[in-house]
This record gives C-alpha cells, structure tokens and sequence, in this order.
C-alpha cells in the first residue's frame, strides 16, 4: 500500500523579534553614544583677502577699458568701452572686422594704420566679433578688464560674459592698490 503524500505548506518567518531587537540596539547607541558639547567646536579662520600686485605682462595680453564719457550737466554719461592689443603683430588682424575707417577720407584703413592704433573705441554689438577675432589669432592672449569704479555691475557683467561665450574664461580684473 502506498504511502500517502502530506500537501506541502509555505513557512512563514516571524519578523517581530528582529524588529524588537533593532530598535533595542538604537536605542541603546542612542543613549550611550556621547554628543559633542558645544564648547569643542573648532574656530575656523577665513582668509583675508588682498589685491593681487602683479603687474600685467607687456606682451599678450587685451586690455578692455570700460569708462564712462564726460556728460553734458543734465545728461547721464554714456559708457564707452575701449579694446587695446599689446602685440603689435596681432592687431591688424584683430582689428579688421571692425571695418574702421579713416575720419578724414572715409577710406578703409589698410593693415599697417590698424597695427599702429594701439586702442580702438568699440560698441557692445561689436565687442562679441572683436573677441572672436582675437581668440582666433592669438590664443595665448590674456584679458584685463580694466573699469570705472562708478559703473553699475551690469556693464562689466555684459563685457565677461561676452569673453567667456567665446572661450576668454580667465581674465583679470584691474584694481588699484591700497596701503593696508
């Protein structure tokens, strides 16, 4: 005669105990464990900060002078921004997609009086192709933006972000030295 077979039941494993005894073991880290008063805190001491004095090389480098134009007494003064290569060998080429022309003649100014115009007065719209420009024909240029102290942010805003759209990311602000 054969055996018969019992029908198999699932087991279940009680979880009660494991979850009582996880809480025993936080609480007891909890009441055991030793907060660190108030008194152990460590003072940090920030840095002071100070202008940097290095003197901005001779060679290679773009100053971007952002100034305010003398007003007539009840006009607000205009902001005008000049663009100065230091390299002489760069800025023809620099300067070419300004298409500047000579006050007199109204003819385009050829490659040798462009190389000669230490500064150019430029626009906004314009700075953004002048930029370009330099980054294309020098890329170890350097640029220092060098502003007047009373010009709201928003200028010296627009001029970075102008550099940094075209890959200018580092740049130097030029600031006057103070006795500490």
């Amino acid at each position: 005669m054969s055996k018969a077979k019992l029908k198999r039941h699932g087991f279940r494993i009680d979880m009660t105990p494991m979850v009582d005894v996880g809480f025993l073991l936080l609480t007891f880290f909890m009441l055991t464990a030793k907060f660190k008063s108030q008194k152990d805190n460590v003072e940090i001491k920030l840095p002071v900060a100070q202008a940097d004095t290095a003197k901005l090389p001779d060679v290679n480098i773009v100053v971007l002078t952002i100034a305010l134009a003398p007003a007539q007494p009840n006009e607000t003064p205009d902001t005008l921004i000049y663009f100065s290569v230091a390299t002489d060998k760069d800025r023809a080429a620099i300067y070419k997609p300004l298409a500047l022309t000579d006050p007199k003649t109204g003819a385009p100014l050829d490659d040798n009086e462009l190389t000669k115009m230490q500064q150019v007065s430029l626009k906004k719209s314009q700075l953004d192709a002048v930029v370009k420009a330099a980054r294309w024909q020098n890329q170890s240029l350097r640029y220092a933006i060098n502003a007047d102290k009373r010009l709201s942010y928003g200028y010296i805003d627009d001029v970075m972000r102008t550099l940094q759209k075209n890959g200018a990311t580092r740049f130097n602000l030029v600031t006057v030295t103070q006795g500490l």
